[in-house]
């Protein structure tokens, strides 16, 4: 963000922002394919996870064979794009993040609003998408290898800005066309950017279409004219790339949101552990993409651990993320909501606390719930091996290190593993042995920012 901007400075602007958002006339929105105007037969509303009354307009429901019909226009613009010389799209990419920065807190707020981030998270999406910009702009050293064709870039709740549009602008800065699907619960500051940054040559390299029915999405990722898709997220989104990718030739590139595990392993202040834990597992309500959903500790420090994160959950706050008092706000969608309740209802007595939907005044309309711990699990359960993206914990006891790091290498890690501990020689270890892109040592994990892969050298 603005370094020159106070903390005070900041809190005005994204209230400025946040209530402008607010205010406007809500606009439908098209599809946009090589710089042209695409409708379909079929629309469908998108509205505020913080309150249903909260409307962005209607976005396109896509026909599954739209990139059939679309794609010899993407190629075609490929080949226009990929023409371009390195100090060209230099200059673009200088544009883009000129227009990213003047519209910062708008695009914070949009994010907020759609997405039900809280202020710090929803600022922390556009500082992420500025520090990719200024990196893929000195990573652009002439020779550089011409593009390789049009790339799908496909994006979940878990990042409603930084994730797709990181991984959008490191293909095009590659020289490649991006067919770009945002995710379909909150498209809005995807849509945002793309208004704001998609002029001249770059309004035709890069497309953007809404699918929340996912037909037209598997089209996109099968079609032989594809060079290469690139995913960032959780859930079916996922999982069908990841069955996509089997052409050799097919380029890939893949950010998945896993359980991100924690080793508790000692710590001479275990309250300040707990909220540690707790931030790492239920800041954005679990869907991060680095949102923690499994805890280690060790046998000899589990009761104090325990306590401590019964005793700090009691008062994680939930509420609109407008309020700068909560620690989270809502879950993505009405669906995501009706998840977590039959989840909740499988699993009954291993809730160990939370787990209920919160109503009352100004939570009615959205979809806010009561974070969910759980301990007494099998080890082999799923919620023990298994990512859900929401806002469950489970915590798991092992009787020594060679335990704990077992339990924890046999989940979907993610992007991250945290080890919390006093001890050098167990934080060491784990550093070691651990199965991540990110380490995380005596601190939450929300430092860690998506879009790890972003970088142009992905995409030659």
């Amino acid at each position: 963000m603005n370094q020159e901007d106070t903390p005070v400075e900041r809190k005005t602007k994204f209230d400025a922002a946040f209530n402008s958002i607010l205010n406007n006339e809500k606009v439908d929105q098209p599809n946009w394919i090589a710089g042209i105007k695409y409708g379909a037969s079929k629309d469908y509303l998108v509205s505020s996870p913080i309150d249903i009354s909260i409307q962005f307009g209607r976005f396109q429901r896509s026909e599954a064979d739209l990139p059939q019909s679309v794609m010899p226009n993407v190629v075609k613009a490929h080949g226009s794009w990929s023409s371009t010389s390195v100090e060209e799209r230099r200059g673009i990419l200088e544009q883009v993040r000129e227009r990213v920065q003047r519209q910062r807190y708008r695009l914070a707020a949009v994010v907020s609003i759609s997405a039900g981030m809280t202020e710090t998270e929803s600022l922390f999406e556009v500082e992420r998408l500025l520090d990719v910009i200024e990196t893929l702009h000195e990573e652009m050293e002439p020779p550089m290898s011409p593009g390789k064709g049009p790339w799908a870039v496909l994006a979940s709740y878990n990042s409603p800005l930084a994730g797709p549009m990181s991984y959008a602008l490191s293909a095009l800065m590659a020289g490649n066309a991006v067919f770009l699907v945002p995710p379909h619960e909150c498209p809005a500051p995807c849509f945002m950017t793309f208004n704001a940054i998609a002029t001249g040559k770059l309004a035709e390299a890069l497309s953007i279409a809404t699918d929340p029915d996912g037909a037209m999405r598997r089209n996109l990722m099968d079609h032989p004219d594809i060079a290469g898709v690139a995913v960032c997220g959780s859930g079916e989104l996922v999982d069908e790339a990841m069955f996509t990718h089997v052409d050799d030739e097919l380029g890939f590139v893949a950010e998945i949101k896993g359980m991100n595990p924690a080793l508790v392993a000692g710590n001479d202040n275990m309250d300040e552990v707990a909220v540690m834990v707790l931030k790492s597992a239920f800041s954005y309500s679990g869907q991060r993409m680095d949102s923690c959903s499994k805890v280690v500790v060790l046998e000899d420090h589990a009761e104090e651990f325990v306590s401590a994160l019964l005793k700090n959950a009691e008062v994680f706050k939930v509420g609109d993320p407008a309020d700068s008092t909560v620690d989270t706000g809502p879950l993505a969608s009405p669906e995501r909501l009706d998840e977590f309740t039959s989840l909740i209802r499988e699993l009954g007595g291993k809730v160990l606390h939370g787990g209920k939907v919160l109503r009352g005044e100004f939570l009615d309309e959205g979809q806010y719930v009561q974070p969910a711990i759980l301990m007494g699990l099998e080890d082999e359960h799923e919620f023990n091996c298994i990512d859900h993206s929401l806002p469950f914990l489970s915590v798991q006891t092992a009787k020594d290190m060679d335990e704990a790091l077992g339990m924890i290498d046999a989940c979907e890690t993610g992007i991250s593993a945290g080890v919390f501990s006093s001890s050098q020689e167990v934080v060491e270890r784990f550093l070691a042995e651990m199965k991540a892109d990110v380490a995380y040592v005596n601190s939450s994990n929300n430092r860690i920012a998506p879009g790890t892969r972003a970088m142009i050298a992905e995409f030659l």
